[in-house]
């Protein structure tokens, strides 16, 4: 049997070690990868910054399978990240990665839970596709080609794929893509537009090691559009990469320009930065075990066919909520029966008598509106800067306390815990599209992303070094830019009076996931020629509404095409699924059942019972 694998990054040599470890008994197996980045794809290439780190602690980060696997398929353990730096890193880069010294000291230096290089993590992969080829059977065989894939057209004896030198024939297709450019928006397009007639510098949404910054003049205002995890990745690149120095005393930290810095001025729709992630403290597989969203309640609701979105995000906040209560009460009122208040919360599903009776008092009670939009504790916007550079130091305080620990950081790391209780949800079709579509997709996602998938604690102490610099400077909610008089003009709307004028613009943030905008050939290959669709839901009134994500049978990951029918034997998962999936770009965590080492080891499973 022959098997391309479109992709080089982890989903696809997760996909190709699940083959791997499944197909001992085939006979004749060739598998062919395409990345034109080579084994770990172009996020995680070695050509980039080291200041651009993994959002995960190494400890939390792995390619292997473990006993948790629960899709069936063999389980083939290896060290995780933090344990490959340990044992394995410093002669894999001696032997095969020319001894960078750099990577050397990185693997030395790393602790379990800190946050490494997105190089090092690539040079993690590389090592763990040369581990899978000593895992194959003689009758197994991979090549690598550093290429791009432009097209996969069905024929009758299976699939043809073709790249500018290379066509070859397959018997299954795995598409194991990551986020790809995109075409700008309409209102990106006009940006654009403006900067080419005025001689301004715009740039649209991508990955900051793919951005141009030199283009950005020292001492010069830049303007950034996004507090997301890229905003920290372009900060970084505008301040330490341009020889600023972070010095720390007394545990404060401090920021030194060098000069060549631009002034930063940045905002987005909700004008606060993604909270810091909190120091970790949680133990191989351990995580939250929810007391409101069980798995016989969510079973319960798989038989009665359907469960209000609105119900179970309520169920959800009480979980949030009763971790903070208790890690409240662990750390400030140790007198505090603990067993009796968690029987009492839950049994009264977190109402608010609970908490007076327990006498905790109403100023530290969580406060839902005051979490979503934290502005809503201001009278007036105009002392913002003071506000959200308090709100940055306290959200370093709460982020240092840790994941265990700390009543803040611990409820926001549960969301991470409960990702499958919420898949669950998705899997079995419990909301209704509507729900799916403004409860999920536009509440629920968002939100998630703001409390629970933010920068290192470090990222976010350095924010505040260069708020209190003066070489950051963060808006109001509500950002706006406007065109005019040969420049942009960024400004919140909240408070429209200060505005700030500028020849450089940058969308800080990754293009969002949408395959009509994508400039990948392939995707537009698929899309054009009916090999692929894109998915959409039907709502009420015969409309439709388009996720961004290419449609795949949701159980099998298959493809369907233009009309309407699975095509056998073609799969895509990972990022171009985003909208039918969710949170397909998250690493594999160990201990705790992968979800993306699930479906790729449905994949594996599927390929071969086929043949």
């Amino acid at each position: 049997m022959k098997i391309v694998i479109v992709g080089g990054g982890p989903r696809g040599l997760s996909v190709l070690e699940r083959i791997v470890e499944r197909s001992r008994d085939e006979k004749n197996l060739k598998i062919t990868m395409f990345d034109p980045h080579g084994p770990g794809g172009k996020i995680w290439r070695q050509d980039q910054p080291l200041s651009l780190l993994m959002n995960s602690v190494a400890c939390q980060v792995t390619l292997f399978t473990d006993e948790t696997l629960s899709t069936g398929g063999p389980v083939a353990k290896g060290p995780n990240l933090y344990e490959w730096a340990e044992q394995y890193a410093e002669e894999f880069i001696q032997e095969f990665e020319g001894g960078a010294l750099a990577f050397i000291n990185e693997a030395r230096n790393l602790g379990p839970n800190d946050h490494c290089s997105r190089a090092f993590y690539g040079l993690y992969q590389r090592w763990f596709y040369r581990y899978i080829q000593t895992r194959m059977t003689e009758q197994t065989s991979v090549t690598f080609f550093n290429d791009t894939v432009r097209a996969v057209r069905v024929n009758q004896e299976g699939f043809l794929v073709y790249t500018k030198s290379v066509e070859i024939t397959a018997d299954k297709v795995i598409l194991a893509l990551g986020h790809q450019d995109t075409e700008g928006t309409e209102e990106e397009q006009k940006l654009a537009a403006f900067a080419t007639e005025h001689r301004l510098f715009y740039s649209t949404p991508k990955n900051a090691a793919d951005n141009f910054f030199d283009a950005v003049k020292p001492r010069q205002t830049v303007l950034l559009k996004g507090l997301g995890l890229a905003f920290f990745d372009y900060m970084t690149m505008l301040t330490v990469n341009r020889g600023g120095k972070f010095h720390r005393k007394a545990g404060i930290l401090s920021y030194q320009p060098s000069g060549n810095e631009p002034k930063i001025v940045a905002g987005s729709g909700r004008g606060f930065p993604y909270h810091a992630r909190g120091n970790n403290q949680k133990g191989y597989g351990e995580q939250y075990q929810p007391r409101f969203l069980k798995q016989k309640n969510l079973n319960k609701w798989k038989r009665k066919g359907d469960f209000p979105a609105e119900s179970f995000f309520t169920l959800l906040k009480k979980e949030i909520e009763f971790v903070y209560y208790t890690a409240l009460i662990k750390e400030k009122y140790p007198q505090m029966n603990h067993a009796k208040f968690s029987e009492e919360f839950i049994r009264k599903k977190g109402d608010a008598a609970v908490l007076t009776k327990y006498q905790i008092p109403s100023e530290e009670w969580w406060d839902w509106a005051a979490i979503e939009h934290p502005d809503t504790a201001m009278a007036t916007h105009e002392g913002f800067a003071s506000f959200v550079s308090e709100y940055v130091k306290e959200d370093c305080l709460e982020a240092g306390k840790g994941n265990v620990s700390g009543p803040v950081s611990s409820a926001f790391d549960s969301l991470k815990d409960m990702r499958d209780q919420i898949r669950f949800m998705l899997d079995h079709q419990l909301f209704t599209n509507e729900e799916y579509k403004e409860l999920f997709l536009k509440w629920f996602v968002p939100l998630n992303a703001f409390l629970s998938i933010g920068p290192p604690l470090e990222r976010m102490e350095e924010l505040q070094a260069l708020l209190e610099a003066g070489v950051v400077t963060l808006l109001a909610p509500n950002m706006r830019v406007d065109m005019g008089e040969g420049q942009f003009t960024a400004y919140s709307s909240n408070a429209p009076e200060q505005r700030f004028t500028s020849f450089f613009l940058m969308e800080a943030r990754i293009p969002a996931v949408d395959v009509t905008r994508s400039m990948s050939p392939l995707m537009k290959q698929l899309l054009n020629e009916g090999v692929g669709r894109r998915h959409s839901l039907e709502l009420s009134g015969e409309q439709r509404f388009f996720t961004g994500a290419i449609d795949v049978e949701s159980s099998t990951n298959q493809l369907i095409d233009a009309q309407g029918k699975i095509t056998k034997g073609l799969f895509c998962y990972g990022v171009p699924t985003e909208g039918i999936h969710w949170l397909t770009a998250a690493t594999a965590r160990p201990g705790t059942d992968p979800w993306n080492l699930r479906e790729a080891d449905k994949i594996a499973e599927q390929i071969l019972a086929d043949n």
